[in-house]
């Protein structure tokens, strides 16, 4: 029996061990956290929202988590946008430091951002006014990290948005909706400003300002007439069957008034966007709002069960959307098997390169990369 086969033997009947894989599991012990990075700029509300002719323009700010140690200069985001019912609230809360944290130790970058608050709850017009500025906040941020995003090594095709509650208003409305569904009131009045294009606040970056994949918890949308064929962003959405916030069909959100608008919850924009070939998943137990273990982001009693898997069902779902499946497929037959096992150890024992064999993204080939392939293999 020749070396090679010798080595593929070992592997198969001694090295078939437990190994993390990037994206999935938390692959790094360290998070380099840097705050306070401007995005953008853009007039804020004054605390009492009955009006808006008296703006002040703030800057728009978010805090960035990375991996440390990691070699990567082309890696996916997560954009963080957190709750508040758009009128408290902030990138400090509980659940989104947690996810920014899970998420930079899985090798992404993560961006948690703050936006602009300001709602009114007894007006439906300072209603759709909040979420819309809300949308070109979390736009403005898209565009900030594309325009730079040689510099946080990070892969300008492969940015995604993770809201919770009113953040995940904001992503929802962003991915699905376009200028020319404006609602009436973000035309302002003789007393009130224009809100502009969803593009035209923040900064001036023409960039693609739409997520390739979104994750929403306890999420609704204004009109699931926004959501046409061309709205094509893999949607992961987790919502509460029983939740008295956010309607899980359709209601009145926040409040228990008929103030605001009407909205359309998890379990609508899932038939929406099957509908439509979107790919999409909802996961709806019997549980009420924010039913990870927070109010109002922050945890009682620390995170529950559920919130473990969310994160792992969330995780699974956009690792669909990082194209890593090509890896280990060194003979690109899509079909990884004991080929592509022998491939690899050739490439190991003449210290060879490929990227396809780089299992563990450590840009080296070498006998881990094999180990992870074999248990690749056995577990197809």
């Amino acid at each position: 029996m020749n070396i090679k086969l010798i080595i593929i033997y070992c592997l198969l009947s001694s090295l078939v061990i437990s190994q993390d894989v990037r994206y999935l599991d938390e692959v790094f012990e360290d998070v380099l956290v840097t705050e306070d990075v401007v995005y953008g700029n853009a007039p804020d509300l004054p605390f009492i929202f009955l009006f808006e002719w008296n703006t002040i323009d703030i800057d728009l700010d978010m805090d960035i988590y990375e991996p440390v140690g990691d070699t990567l200069d082309a890696r996916p985001a997560i954009i963080f946008i957190h709750t508040g019912a758009f009128f408290s609230g902030h990138n400090e809360l509980d659940d989104v430091v947690d996810l920014s944290i899970a998420s930079a130790k899985r090798g992404y970058v993560s961006f948690n951002i703050n936006y602009r608050l300001g709602l009114n709850v007894l007006s439906s017009y300072s209603g759709e006014r909040a979420v819309y500025r809300g949308m070109q906040d979390a736009s403005a941020a898209i565009r900030h990290i594309r325009e730079f995003h040689e510099e946080y090594n990070v892969d300008p095709n492969k940015i995604f948005i993770w809201g919770t509650s009113a953040g995940s208003f904001v992503g929802l409305h962003l991915a699905y909706s376009q200028d020319d569904e404006r609602p009436e009131s973000t035309y302002g009045t003789t007393a009130d400003p224009d809100l502009g294009c969803i593009d035209c606040s923040g900064n001036n970056y023409i960039q693609n300002s739409k997520p390739n994949a979104l994750i929403s918890c306890w999420g609704a949308i204004g009109d699931l007439n926004w959501i046409d064929q061309d709205d094509n962003i893999p949607t992961l959405m987790f919502h509460g069957t029983a939740d008295p916030i956010v309607p899980f069909n359709s209601g009145y959100p926040f409040t228990i008034d008929i103030a605001l608008p009407i909205v359309y919850g998890s379990n609508l924009i899932y038939e929406r966007l099957q509908e439509l070939n979107i790919d999409s998943e909802l996961y709806a137990p019997t549980e009420l709002h924010e039913y990870w273990g927070a109010v109002n982001g922050n945890w009682i009693g620390g995170p529950n069960e559920y919130f473990d898997q969310i994160k792992s069902d969330s995780y699974n779902f956009l690792y669909n959307y990082l194209d890593v499946f090509e890896l280990g497929d060194l003979n690109q037959d899509n079909n990884i098997n004991i080929q592509d096992i022998i491939i690899t150890i050739n490439l190991v024992l003449n210290n060879q390169y490929d990227n396809l064999a780089d299992i563990n993204l450590d840009e080296v080939v070498d006998i881990l990369d094999v180990v992870q392939l074999v248990n690749i293999v056995l577990n197809n």
